[in-house]
């Protein structure tokens, strides 16, 4: 079940490790190699050069990300140090144009705005994983907007579904909906990324929208340890002529043993049993997310807006890195 306990937080991890999270988004590491970048982006590209290397782009969007500035105050920020360097400054449309132009992995039955992993090493043992799913507002006027003027194009949410490791609270897989997917149906490419990127998974938990009879059969029949949250409304109180609980299997024993086992010992002391409380890790990790980052995205369009919230899950993803670094010590 992993190395985390459900005792007090340490606080005083937590602001080392967002100190030193401060002081890396001020780490000119682009600058050491940005000629060698630019030399090799160019080479044998035909057509107008690159002049902005790769590493400083990737820079410029943590600093955004974190700072959730607009694209102009960034420019203002940007050109300062460039400037200082002595490299060329950039204009506001080549800002904009190569900060929104990642390379976005879409689902090919529509399903999926975006998906993809949050680049996390394997880790040596077996891990815990939570899934669940959260929104981010597409425009914090929206809702007056829409009730005062009948504007529906500015509301709705981008839906951001995840796959968590409850000990370091890192998204190991990430897929990027409308509100109007399940979460459900985000399942298998969630846990297909998952284990396409390494990790070796010992206990799946979800919450009761993750419950189905081909969840269970799946990843138990993978060794898997699995606990969903079962509906309430699929328990059958009926009793046999023996006098024991019965239940319906419905072609899924797994799922029908442990219906038994909530009906004799209760739901409480069977979540207790099977490690469900620690799914509640991944509420933590939507909660970090939203604090340190932000939950309503400042983009017009719904592209740059899923790239938005890569941009987070990947700033989300260094803070907690180092923070493992830092426990590790």
């Amino acid at each position: 079940m992993g190395n985390v306990s459900a005792g007090k937080r340490d606080c005083g991890l937590d602001t080392r490790a967002m100190e030193e999270f401060g002081r890396k988004l001020f780490d000119f590491d682009w600058n050491l190699t940005y000629s060698d970048d630019i030399r090799r982006m160019n080479d044998g590209k035909v057509g107008h050069p690159f002049v902005f290397s790769d590493s400083l782009i990737a820079w410029i969007v943590l600093l955004r990300t974190v700072l959730n500035i607009s694209y102009r105050l960034m420019l203002g920020i940007v050109n300062h140090f460039l400037e200082s360097e002595g490299f060329p400054q950039i204009s506001l449309t080549q800002l904009f144009d190569r900060c929104t132009s990642g390379a976005l992995n879409i689902g090919s039955d529509g399903r999926f705005l975006a998906f993809g992993t949050g680049n996390v090493c394997p880790k040596s043992r077996k891990i815990t994983v939570a899934l669940d799913s959260t929104g981010l507002s597409l425009n914090k006027y929206g809702g007056w907007m829409s009730h005062r003027w009948n504007m529906k194009k500015v509301t709705g949410w981008v839906k951001l579904h995840v796959a968590v490791d409850v000990d370091t609270n890192e998204i190991l897989a990430f897929v990027v909906t409308d509100e109007s997917v399940g979460d459900n149906s985000c399942t298998e490419k969630l846990m297909d990324l998952v284990m396409a990127a390494g990790h070796d998974v010992g206990c799946l938990l979800a919450d009761a929208g993750y419950d189905s009879k081909e969840n269970w059969r799946t990843y138990s029949g993978m060794g898997i340890k699995v606990c969903f949250n079962i509906k309430s409304s699929q328990l059958n109180k009926k009793f046999a002529p023996t006098g024991k609980f019965e239940v319906r299997a419905h072609g899924c024993l797994i799922r029908a043993k442990h219906m038994t086992r909530i009906l004799e010992i209760g739901r409480d002391e069977w979540k207790k049993e099977n490690g469900y409380p620690m799914r509640w890790k991944v509420e933590c990790t939507f909660s970090d997310l939203k604090r340190i980052l932000m939950d309503i995205l400042r983009a017009r369009t719904r592209w740059n807006c899923v790239q938005e919230t890569l941009n987070m899950v990947s700033a989300h993803n260094l803070y907690k890195s180092i923070r493992v670094e830092m426990s590790e010590v």
